[in-house]
């Protein structure tokens, strides 16, 4: 069973995604969460507010994933970084 998502900042959220590569930042209808697994994006497990989510979609480390499944709903992931 899943727990119930937590509030987190831009910088923990960057943390986030540097110790689990597979999640991503979701939006839809100005709600902002990170999944922890990009291709399940109904699971929320931090929830962000808009001003930290703007700060984390504008970071270089992550990117947009264009032509997701879910119409309406934005998602970026973290980059390969060499």
């Amino acid at each position: 069973m899943f727990e119930p998502a937590r509030k987190a900042d831009a910088a923990y959220a960057i943390e986030y995604f540097q110790e689990n590569p597979e999640a991503g930042l979701c939006c839809e209808d100005r709600h902002w969460w990170i999944t922890p697994n990009a291709n399940e994006t109904d699971h929320m497990v931090l929830l962000v507010d808009a001003i930290d989510a703007e700060r984390l979609k504008d970071d270089a480390r992550l990117q947009v994933v264009p032509d997701i499944a879910h119409a309406g709903r934005s998602l970026w992931i973290m980059r390969d970084m060499p």
